[in-house]
């Protein structure tokens, strides 16, 4: 037992009884904050605490008790634990709360939802900078995933009487989350997925919609959609507020390597007007001239950026096959009124691309893969005649949009 009563803990205690009782599930998330100094405050009253379970017991609820036991615990002993053991006792707290969540019916507790979760995630952030460990993500994920799952299970309307009105902000932060484990994201991510079916309800605030937008185009850039990507992170950048400056520029910076996969370039102006890092203005550059080495050397003079952003990859592999092809419209433009405009000699396709990646050594062999990729691909309309070494090019319409507009409808 404690050496004697506390009254910070009792009242916290009487509280989270009323709030269970009315099942008022905003003061109960007024209750359990997680700021720095709210927590630090409140350790300080609490330090004289061994046992809050003799404080709970007078609650009817056997799992809110045993929660807010844990985080009364957890913010008594933050201030002083190190990063892995708080992280460890905020799991604790978590794990605690999706079971008092599985217990409840209605969304009157989701209110408290946001809070638990964003707390979790800054707290994975932060420990895993410290300790490198990926099994501090994972861990969290399949937190978020479990409290996920039950606020799916409820599937009783209207939304906004449903336990799935939380579901969006723990959809996008496990989303966020499963991008930094060490498993394919998919391990996580496809439940969250299923709020795809009814994330635009007017039920959700708009912060919340532009979040999910956002993590679900990063998931998407990752996974290789790249048109899906677009999609949503477009949704995601035009809905964000101007005065979000940050948070668009951050949106923008996938947006941009999502659309220099399907060969749609930032203006100077809108690199400008958000302060993009000036290695974007690089690889626009050079993207648009056809000058492969240009480019691959500017995206690896900045890998620790790109890799930091999940970009690098995608930007080196997929990106290649398109500077090729505006290499090979360069070319075209300059043979413009002559016979060589529609029948191109290998010849001259074979310096152009020696130029364009800075390869002297490349052959006959590895020019015609680049065409025959090009032009199965769709990206090139011609046929290769191998005897004779010609690229025959279509009269009409050579080189037809990489992209499509409508597929930026499809959200």
């Amino acid at each position: 037992m404690d050496a004697g009563y506390n009254a910070v803990a009792s009242a916290f205690v009487n509280s989270v009884q009323e709030g269970v009782m009315f099942e008022n599930g905003e003061a109960l998330a007024k209750l359990f904050v997680f700021g720095e100094k709210t927590i630090s405050i409140l350790s300080s009253k609490l330090r004289g605490v061994y046992d809050f379970d003799q404080y709970t017991v007078i609650m009817d609820n056997a799992v809110f008790a045993q929660f807010t036991a844990a985080y009364l615990a957890y913010v008594r002993d933050k201030p002083s634990a190190d990063r892995e053991s708080g992280h460890r006792l905020l799991c604790t707290v978590v794990e605690l709360f999706t079971a008092a969540m599985a217990g409840t019916r209605g969304s009157w507790l989701v209110p408290a939802v946001r809070p638990v979760t964003v707390a979790l995630c800054m707290s994975a952030q932060a420990t895993y900078r410290e300790m490198r460990d990926p099994a501090v993500y994972a861990q969290s994920a399949s937190l978020l995933l479990r409290l996920l799952i039950d606020l799916l299970s409820d599937t009783s309307d209207p939304l906004v009487s449903s336990k799935r009105l939380g579901s969006l902000v723990v959809a996008a932060l496990l989303l966020q989350i499963s991008l930094r484990t060490t498993a394919a994201p998919g391990a996580y991510a496809s439940k969250a997925l299923e709020v795809k079916a009814f994330w635009k309800s007017s039920v959700f605030s708009q912060r919340d919609r532009i979040s999910y937008s956002y993590w679900l185009g990063r998931y998407y850039l990752v996974c290789y959609y790249v048109d899906l990507a677009r999609a949503y992170l477009e949704y995601a950048f035009n809905r964000c507020r101007k005065s979000h400056f940050h948070n668009k520029r951050a949106i923008l910076r996938h947006l941009i390597a999502a659309n220099m996969i399907r060969g749609r370039l930032p203006t100077r102006r809108l690199l400008e007007k958000y302060q993009m890092e000036p290695v974007y203005l690089y690889l626009s550059y050079h993207f648009s001239k056809g000058n492969l080495a240009g480019f691959q050397h500017a995206l690896m003079a900045n890998m620790d950026f790109f890799r930091s952003q999940g970009n690098y990859l995608l930007l080196l592999e997929r990106t290649e096959i398109l500077v090729y092809r505006n290499a090979l419209v360069r070319l075209c433009r300059l043979n413009k009124g002559t016979e060589r405009s529609s029948a191109v000699p290998y010849s001259d396709i074979l310096v152009t691309l020696r130029l364009s990646s800075g390869n002297a050594e490349l052959d006959v062999f590895e020019m015609e893969s680049i065409l025959t990729s090009l032009i199965s691909q769709k990206l090139v309309l011609g046929y290769l005649f191998h005897h004779q070494k010609v690229l025959n090019l279509s009269r009409k319409q050579p080189f037809p949009p990489i992209y499509a507009e409508e597929t930026l409808a499809r959200v």
